[in-house]
């Protein structure tokens, strides 16, 4: 991964967290579940939905800085890659139980536009999974 980063002005216009079940006997992914879309109406503008399984009792915190684009260097060339952390702070334990909560975030952008964006938990301080990284083409 490359150190280079760049600044990019990120506005948060609505976040929405739903639990949509808890008491789950197992997680379907360890990693969050990531769909982002540009709007229709709005060059600049995106929305974000992510499905996010966290140990039941929490609710999952997102970090809403995610004004830094870092260079990413893949399999496909140099990425730009927005990263956005989901904090939880309970380490599961062997017979954990689980939370699946939908999460919508609205945002708009000035300055320049990634050409991914990655979605990490960050579980207590400071472990991290790999992430979903996830992109999005305007359509043509």
């Amino acid at each position: 991964m490359s150190q280079n980063a760049l600044l990019s002005s990120v506005r948060i216009k609505n976040l929405e967290k739903k639990i949509f079940g808890s008491g789950l006997a197992a997680r379907l992914s360890t990693e969050p579940l990531v769909a982002v879309y540009p709007d229709a109406e709005y060059p600049n503008m995106y929305h974000l939905v992510m499905s996010l399984y966290v140990p039941d009792g929490q609710e999952p915190i997102i970090n809403d800085d995610f004004n830094h684009i870092i260079e990413e260097n893949t399999e496909a060339g140099v990425l730009l890659v927005r990263q956005i952390i989901v904090d939880y702070q309970k380490r599961e334990s062997a017979n954990s139980t689980w939370s699946l909560w939908k999460v919508l975030i609205d945002y708009a952008i000035d300055g320049p536009q990634a050409q991914a964006i990655r979605v990490m938990y960050r579980v207590g301080d400071p472990e991290t999974s790999r992430g979903t990284v996830t992109t999005v083409k305007r359509p043509a």
